[in-house]
């Protein structure tokens, strides 16, 4: 078995999962079992929701991607696949992408569509935005200057005693080609296409991944708009929108009646003692060196370097 930790879960899987951070804990108890196996073609309990490509209801979830896999779920603790093709980096792709995040659903804990770097202080800054609003990017730009990746795409956010802590995914970025010309800190040994994702690459940054829950000292709003770069605090109460609008798969939250955790979790990340900011880039301008520059001055600086 190989055991591995992505948003503070223990999973144990009959095979390699090479985007996974591996983990010396073996907690066989608790951990998540993933294995291949012949996936059913109904759920015991009845179908809540019926979406393209998947159907499910508060402990099932069914995926059928056509000519890929098929994947069932339960009781956020089994993982079976079905693999309908000899590509398992393919079959994986939507592991990473969409089953991790159906376990945590069934588990209670409602990821977040964000990316983070580490601050010098070993508190997290977290990016959320619209798809491709330069959550990734900004990262990177960030991480040229000395700071460290922490997550990419989805982050676990828990409050306890009034402190937001962040849980990392998986060390694995997507970035744009152009991206890649700019960053200074991967090799091209960590980087390759993705799969699914041609316009994008993977970064592997297994060797500075933190399997460490961290506080969160705050949470940046990306938007795109007017010619310059703009950074602005905001109200706890402004970002309970955006907050909601950043659950990640947002769209299985009825389904899975998920409403009061969507409310309970919000509620709690926006009266925590996390900072939310709006930081505007210009609208169809290459301006990522000059917009983390500016979030370095007037964010960082100021929250704690």
């Amino acid at each position: 078995m190989f055991n591995y930790l992505a948003f503070g879960m223990q999973i144990r899987a009959g095979f390699e999962i090479p985007g996974l951070h591996p983990s010396n804990v073996s907690d066989s108890e608790n951990a998540v079992l993933v294995e291949l196996g012949k996936v059913p073609e109904k759920l015991q309990n009845e179908v809540l929701e019926v979406k393209p490509f998947s159907f499910y209801n508060e402990t099932e979830f069914i995926y059928n991607i056509p000519e890929t896999a098929k994947f069932y779920v339960s009781n956020g603790n089994s993982v079976v696949i079905e693999p309908l093709t000899d590509n398992l980096e393919e079959v994986l792709f939507y592991f990473y992408t969409g089953v991790l995040a159906t376990v945590l659903f069934q588990k209670n804990i409602l990821p977040l569509h964000v990316s983070g770097i580490i601050l010098k202080n070993n508190t997290v800054l977290l990016f959320a935005g619209h798809q491709r609003a330069g959550k990734s990017t900004t990262s990177i730009m960030l991480q040229n200057k000395g700071y460290l990746p922490f997550t990419d795409d989805t982050a676990v956010l828990e409050v306890e005693n009034g402190i937001c802590y962040a849980k990392a995914s998986y060390p694995i970025i997507r970035a744009m080609e152009k991206t890649l010309k700019k960053q200074q800190v991967y090799s091209e040994d960590d980087i390759k296409p993705m799969i699914k994702e041609g316009f994008k690459y993977g970064i592997n940054f297994h060797e500075k991944f933190t399997e460490q829950q961290l506080p969160v000292s705050g949470i940046v709003f990306i938007s795109e708009e007017g010619t310059e770069v703009s950074i602005s605090p905001m109200k706890a109460a402004e970002a309970i929108k955006l907050l909601k609008f950043n659950i990640y798969r947002k769209q299985w939250v009825s389904g899975m009646k998920k409403d009061m955790l969507q409310f309970k979790t919000i509620s709690s990340i926006a009266q925590s003692q996390v900072h939310f900011f709006s930081a505007i880039r210009p609208l169809e301008q290459d301006s990522f060196e000059n917009f983390a520059q500016t979030i370095e001055e007037q964010i960082i600086n100021q929250i704690g370097n």
